[in-house]
């Protein structure tokens, strides 16, 4: 072999091996940026499972919300985060009515499918039976106007027929009156805040081109079961931080819906808030990599109860597993499915340094299209920490691409996280930030 032949063989043997390196090398550049980063694909799984039939839209029909717990809980397990007690969970009870058999309802003969028609309040009792409907003047479209008419009538057992704001009233009793018919645009919202109690009238929302006008009469049929004392759980982990232990940063999210209205009609609640759940799991998984160990440790909050009234993240923050004046920060996440058009911090004007903290970052980063500021509200389960005086805020996304709410339609159906990426990114650059104050 020539000299030449030598040295040209020696060359491609180094460029052989070189290239080889180089793709050893990008393959695990590539893997520490998966564990360093925010994982949609895992994401989508955990969302899925948690918008599934299976868990019965994580209410209190079936033990949907039970279901759920066992699932998060699972995945804490898996990713090896620490438990404050002996499991992860966190056991409270609260009185809840629910409608776990068939609810059946018909316009002069007519069936309205229930979920797309109709709901039923969630404080309604047991009903069977046909009545007469009425239908009253344009001018009674409140709850004062409607109170003040019902004072001059002497109506009883029958349904009336509304169209207005009634939100004072909506689920209330109405000495005499058997049920209120609310109507609405669209498919209407179902609620389960006002189900702590039974009320004696029923109150109904239909849609308004499924009630004619010269209808005459309703058959309903639905069984409530009032539970005094549901059980249910809070689950809750964390990590260690490494240098700072002591002090932490919290992300917390609702995992409960609505559950079901009736035994067919599902509540997904796929934005609400399984998208927020779906986050924090992930933002748990990443963190519990040895890569990620925060410097302050990070507790990660899923409660239930939240669509019944803030149930348990007042009973967390009244219960806390470790004082509540160690938490630097509190991320609340509740339906962060969206994102074209940005993000909204709601108690964001009470902390202006936090916020500009989240903008100056966001800028920085190019994360998100733009981070709104909000006042203060007790409109999710950041309000009852912002009330002992923990820095708390909630994050929600904005976005046409979904907007469907407390309807079966918000389910797991080609959702867009639209934003999920950007959002991730922002809220690991924020703790980061936040551990260096």
């Amino acid at each position: 072999m020539s000299k030449a032949k030598d040295q040209g063989s020696s060359f491609l043997l180094f460029n052989h091996l070189l290239k080889k390196q180089l793709l050893i090398v990008l393959g695990i550049l590539l893997l520490t940026a998966q564990v360093r980063s925010q994982n949609l694909n895992y994401t989508r799984t955990v969302h899925k499972k948690l918008t599934s039939k299976s868990f019965h839209g994580r209410g209190y029909v079936k033990n949907g919300d039970g279901k759920a717990a066992a699932f998060i809980a699972s995945q804490f397990s898996k990713n090896r985060l620490q438990a404050f007690n002996d499991d992860y969970f966190q056991q409270y009870s609260f009185p809840v009515n629910t409608f776990p058999g068939k609810i059946i309802l018909s316009i002069d003969g007519v069936k309205l499918i229930p979920g797309e028609d109709f709901v039923i309040s969630s404080s309604a009792p047991s009903v069977d039976g046909t009545f007469d409907l009425h239908f009253l003047p344009d001018t009674i479209n409140n709850a004062e106007s409607l109170l003040a008419f019902l004072k001059l009538t002497n109506l009883q057992n029958l349904f009336l027929v509304v169209e207005g704001d009634f939100r004072k009233l909506y689920g209330k009793t109405i000495p005499s009156i058997k049920g209120i018919i609310l109507l609405t645009e669209k498919t209407p919202y179902w609620h389960v805040s006002n189900s702590g109690q039974v009320d004696s009238t029923i109150w109904l929302k239909i849609k308004k081109d499924r009630l004619p006008t010269d209808a005459s009469t309703i058959s309903l049929k639905a069984e409530n079961v009032f539970i005094p004392n549901y059980p249910t759980q809070n689950v809750i982990a964390f990590i260690k931080g490494k240098k700072k232990p002591e002090h932490f940063v919290v992300f917390s999210a609702h995992y409960d819906h609505l559950g079901m209205m009736g035994n067919k009609t599902i509540y997904p609640g796929a934005n609400d808030n399984g998208s927020g759940t779906a986050m924090l799991l992930d933002l748990a998984r990443h963190y519990s990599q040895a890569e990620n160990q925060p410097d302050y440790s990070i507790a990660f909050l899923a409660f239930s109860g939240e669509e019944r009234g803030l149930m348990g993240s007042t009973f967390y923050a009244e219960n806390p597993l470790f004082p509540l004046d160690q938490i630097e920060l509190l991320v609340n996440l509740d339906m962060v499915g969206t994102g074209s058009e940005g993000i909204t911090i709601v108690n964001s004007t009470v902390f202006p340094d936090l916020f500009n903290r989240f903008v100056t970052l966001n800028k920085k980063g190019n994360y998100l299209k733009e981070v709104k500021q909000r006042g203060e509200s007790c409109n999710s389960d950041h309000c009852p920490f912002y009330q002992k005086s923990v820095q708390s805020i909630f994050i929600y996304t904005r976005g046409k691409e979904h907007l469907h709410y407390h309807t079966p339609l918000d389910n797991a159906n080609d959702f867009p996280f639209t934003a999920y990426n950007g959002l991730f990114k922002l809220l690991t650059a924020v703790v980061e930030e936040t551990e260096k104050q």
